[in-house]
């Protein structure tokens, strides 16, 4: 909590929600022209992606227009395309910029620009990769369970359903662990080796699955409230992505002050800052230990 607090947590999980925001109407806009024809013809597929966000926005799902997914086409996914080329990348280079802030190290980190706009891309595309991924096996996985457990007559039998929502969340918890994982070991510029971060991304993953179903409550509860009116959607949308951005820069900031990780750090500095190049946050921890 004190590396996050030093560090400005707040601050720019603040700039990091911004981007965030912005991306997640082209990310829609996308994800209506891709899923457009299908919606419109398969009630399942509907509901599959009303559980795809509802399962990333939670309570936000209700409030989307579905219906009009069918009429999305090639023009709407060429611009969200577009839009989110441009947004998502900047959203990236942002999460790269504050999670460097976390570890103590300059939040440039040097290197080419194009360079660094092209690898953002390719981790943008990996997190839409993996989410969806995940949320494709989660809900296989737990159909497939579902199917066999009928097969041999349990699908009523007390706790079965229980069980699969477990699976289901372990599921959604392994996929999460793999993007926390990615993202502090590539973006963070750590010199630490991945076994010393897998407890923080385990820690990120547990906590975000967490955070997700509590903030179904808080999230109803704001579009609920008459005073937002039609923005009611807009400000659930914004606590949950604050909410978020907060919790993954705190769990960065937890991580990079773990023992194994600062010593990691320390035997393979990214760059041997001289005396006055020194983060202030080193040079409190040297004062206060000299008392």
């Amino acid at each position: 909590m004190e590396r996050y607090r030093e560090r400005r947590g707040d601050r720019l999980a603040a700039a990091l929600s911004c981007y965030a925001f912005l991306s997640f109407f082209p990310l829609l806009a996308l994800a209506y022209s891709l899923l457009g024809y299908l919606v419109g013809v398969s009630g399942e597929a509907r509901d599959y992606f009303v559980r795809a966000v509802n399962s990333q926005l939670p309570g936000l799902a209700d409030e989307l227009q579905v219906e009009q997914i069918a009429q999305s086409k090639t023009a709407v996914g060429i611009i969200g395309l577009a839009a989110l080329l441009v947004t998502g990348q900047g959203w990236v280079q942002v999460l790269r910029e504050a999670l460097r802030e976390m570890w103590g190290n300059e939040p440039g980190g040097g290197g080419n620009f194009a360079v660094k706009r092209v690898w953002n891309i390719g981790v943008l595309a990996f997190l839409g990769i993996v989410l969806i991924c995940g949320m494709a096996v989660s809900t296989v996985t737990t159909s497939a369970t579902h199917t066999v457990l009928g097969w041999f007559g349990l699908d009523g039998f007390t706790g079965a359903g229980t069980g699969l929502r477990v699976l289901a969340l372990a599921c959604a918890v392994a996929f999460n662990a793999v993007i926390f994982l990615v993202l502090f070991t590539r973006l963070s510029g750590t010199r630490a080796p991945w076994r010393r971060i897998i407890r923080g991304a385990l820690f990120g993953a547990v906590g975000f699955e967490i955070l997700k179903q509590t903030a179904t409550l808080l999230i109803a509860r704001t579009t609920e409230n008459p005073v937002y009116g039609a923005f009611a959607v807009l400000v659930g949308l914004m606590v949950w992505i604050v909410l978020v951005s907060r919790f993954v820069l705190f769990v960065a900031a937890w991580t990079a002050t773990r023992r194994v990780v600062l010593t990691a750090d320390a035997d393979n500095p990214e760059k041997s800052p001289s005396a006055d190049e020194t983060p202030q946050w080193t040079q409190d921890q040297k004062a206060s230990s000299a008392y």
